[in-house]
């Protein structure tokens, strides 16, 4: 007989955003979720009472009823308190983030979405949510426990050694009424002979010295189980005596196994069992304790599994857990019985002992090594033993690992020094390719430096001439010619050679360099297009990409305005490419300037669409005239049947707002040939031409398609 199917977790997407809900269905669908969708707060609420969902995303900016009132009537339904509720929205600022919390989000995702990592963080919080359940579902039960506690109370009158005890004492400590004698004794039937030492050491002290006392031992019934009881009491004195001791017993047998527990969680990984980062680190504390005390030499393994979210993303979570298992135990017993390091005989040193420190990391801790090459032989036996395959059902999984080596004294002066060292060098051990070790090197930091340099550098790029700006092809597919081009920009540094633009721009956006640079940028994209006019060319539009900084500087449009005339160029030649996280921000100031751009003729694109907001109410509001499919779902295409469907949708959609469309990151026919089917016609990409420096551009426009020579006004 067939066992059925583990039911799918429900997703409910409130959300207006026709576009947005495209995505995530083909997306959530695909990896195992079943998707509802409201396009409104209450059809969502009314959705909420009926359909019961796992986990809701929830838009901020919607009519009638926004996210925020909507967060609030939602958590008001019965049984909806723990609901996980995610708020989508654009308004990446803190006041929006506060505010979805103090109304009781779960978690907050800002747009643009980041379509690659949905799917792990939305399992995530999934878990997250059913942990939170069955810590609710456990405190409750605690609450009902501890209202029917198992507290008897006892009474010892010390001159007749007369014991009385109420009924709960002998269910506690699991003593037959027929065999109770009225005896102190019989506070020490079923006790362990060292915990009847303890007990009567502890009444002898409270009768002498007239002390309070409390101990908890362990009474092992009839029937075989074992549990833990409480044993408090105190002196009632008379005169200068103790005549009477008084006390309680309670089985605290189940809140010892949740304190257990909560220790256990605190200190260790409950997937391997091994110790946590926390534990590790108390336990390197000791060890460098050790080495400073007797000049002893340690050494810390940080073993990374190489590119293991492909296992989670291909074959599931579950299967990832069990890799991880399976690679712990492989690990702990190889390390055990490693023959290569000399243990210290003193009993108080620990041994080798292995931990977890994230998802897919484990530390090696070698606490008492010769020198540092007993170190590699360790690296080495492990890289040897995880080279054999670990069987999943019917399916081999092979892994490869990294590995990096951090010795004390030497890499560190504390446990938080070294363990970033050891770190430095895990991460520098993975740059190295797959089955690689690498000792920490104090040039490791020199990435810090290196970043400082290329800023330094980058101020006076502009006025030693060392950026230049290529151009790329823009292609219409049917008719096979060159209809344009968009100016990408490069740094021809004299000792890095050419430095691509996502190595620098970042720091640009750091440093607030990125203002002057997409300024010079824009001014030689300009200045080409007048020289190409001047060599006779025929006119092609020119795209520039635009800076969010750039872009929200008050006087942008007039600055536009006043360098196409200097360039003497007519303004429907320049195409500007805007993100839609741009566009997002200052929403009535960004509509105001794309009107003012429309006035000028100054065409307007949005670039790597898809990516960001992508909202179909939004995008008829704005005066655009070209779409820019990021070249992500481009990729994968004609294989991946989500970024087909996504890019489909797209289509469809500047169809009917009567928009071009640029399919970014063309690079084999397959491709070319599904979006000519689909009604794209412009493409942009490797197929056709990587970015080149002007001449090169102008050669392959002649070659590819014919350069009309003439001497038209741009």
């Amino acid at each position: 007989m067939n066992e059925p199917l583990p039911a799918r977790s429900l997703i409910l997407i409130i959300d207006d955003d026709e576009i947005l809900h495209l995505m995530m269905h083909h997306i959530l669908e695909r990896e195992g979720f079943k998707v509802l969708y409201a396009s409104s707060g209450i059809e969502g609420i009314e959705t909420i009472k009926n359909q019961e969902p796992e986990l809701v995303f929830l838009d901020v900016m919607m009519p009638e009823m926004d996210g925020f009132h909507c967060l609030q009537v939602i958590r008001a339904i019965p049984g909806m308190q723990l609901l996980p509720i995610v708020m989508l929205t654009g308004l990446d600022d803190n006041d929006s983030i506060n505010h979805s919390f103090e109304l009781g989000a779960t978690d907050f995702i800002a747009k643009p979405i980041n379509w690659p990592i949905l799917p792990h963080r939305l399992r995530y919080l999934l878990r997250a949510s059913s942990a939170l359940n069955q810590l609710e579902k456990s405190e409750a039960e605690l609450r009902t426990a501890q209202k029917i506690a198992h507290l008897g109370s006892w009474n010892w009158t010390v001159a007749s050694d007369k014991m009385e005890w109420s009924d709960e004492v002998f269910n506690v400590l699991d003593v037959d009424s027929d065999d109770f004698q009225g005896r102190r004794l019989d506070l020490y039937k079923n006790l362990q002979s060292f915990d009847v030492d303890k007990l009567h050491e502890l009444i002898e002290n409270c009768v002498r010295n007239k002390q309070n006392f409390h101990l908890q031992l362990h009474i092992y019934r009839a029937n075989g189980s074992d549990q833990i009881v409480l044993m408090r009491g105190e002196p009632l004195i008379s005169g200068h005596h103790v005549t009477h001791v008084q006390g309680t017993v309670q089985d605290i047998t189940d809140r010892h196994r949740v304190e257990e527990q909560i220790r256990f969680l605190s200190f260790y990984d409950p997937l391997t069992g091994l110790p946590n980062r926390k534990l590790f680190k108390e336990i390197l504390g000791q060890a460098i304790a050790y080495c400073n005390r007797y000049k002893a030499i340690l050494s810390a393994l940080f073993i990374s599994i190489d590119r293991f979210e492909r296992i989670n993303e291909n074959l599931g979570t579950s299967v990832g857990d069990r890799v991880v298992k399976m690679f712990a135990d492989r690990l702990v017993t190889h390390v055990r019985d490693c023959d290569y390091v000399a243990v210290n005989a003193d009993p108080d040193a620990y041994e080798l002992p292995v931990s977890k420190l994230g998802g897919n990391e484990f530390t090696v801790l070698l606490n008492h090594i010769h020198d540092t090459p007993d170190s590699v032989k360790v690296a080495k036996r492990i890289f040897q033993v995880m080279s054999e395959p670990f069987n999943i059902g019917e399916q081999e999984i092979f892994l490869g690992i990294n590995v990096g080596i951090a010795v004390y004294p030497g890499d560190g002066t504390d446990e938080d020094s070294f363990i970033k060292n050891a770190e430095f060098a895990m991460s520098h051990a993975k740059q190295q390719g797959q089955d690689t070790y690498q000792f920490f090197n104090k040039s490791f930091n020199a990435a810090a430096v290196h970043k400082l340099s290329m800023e330094n550098n980058l101020r006076h790029a502009i006025e030693r001439n060392q950026l230049i700006v290529y151009y790329q092809p823009k292609i219409n597919m049917q008719k096979k010619c060159v209809i344009g081009c968009e100016a990408l920009l490069r740094w021809q540094h004299p000792e890095f050679g050419l430095v691509p633009p996502s190595e620098f721009i970042p720091i640009a956006e750091d440093s607030g360099l990125i203002i002057d640079i997409s300024n010079w940028v824009l001014e030689a994209a300009c200045k080409q297009m007048r020289l190409w006019r001047q060599q006779g060319l025929k006119p092609l539009v020119t795209a520039v990409n635009v800076s969010a900084s750039q872009f929200r500087q008050s006087d942008f449009v007039a600055q536009i305005d006043k360098l196409l005339t200097r360039m003497d160029l007519a303004p429907k030649y320049l195409k500007l490419e805007l993100t839609e996280s741009i566009l997002l921000g200052h929403i009535e100031d960004t509509l105001a300037s794309l009107r003012e751009f429309r006035a000028l003729g100054v065409q307007i694109s949005i670039d790597d669409f898809g990516t960001g907001y992508s909202s179909l109410a939004y995008l008829k509001k704005l005066p655009i005239s070209e779409l820019k499919i990021d070249r992500s779902f481009i990729q994968d295409i004609p294989y991946n049947e989500d970024d087909m469907a996504i890019t489909t949708a797209i289509l469809a959609l500047a169809k009917s707002l009567s928009l071009e469309v640029v399919a970014e990151g063309v690079e084999h026919e397959e491709q070319a040939a599904f979006l000519m089917q689909q009604g794209c016609e412009i493409a942009q990409g490797f197929l056709y031409s990587k970015p080149v420096p002007a001449a090169e551009f102008v050669a392959f426009v002649e070659q590819f398609g014919g350069v009309v020579r003439q001497a038209n006004k741009l």
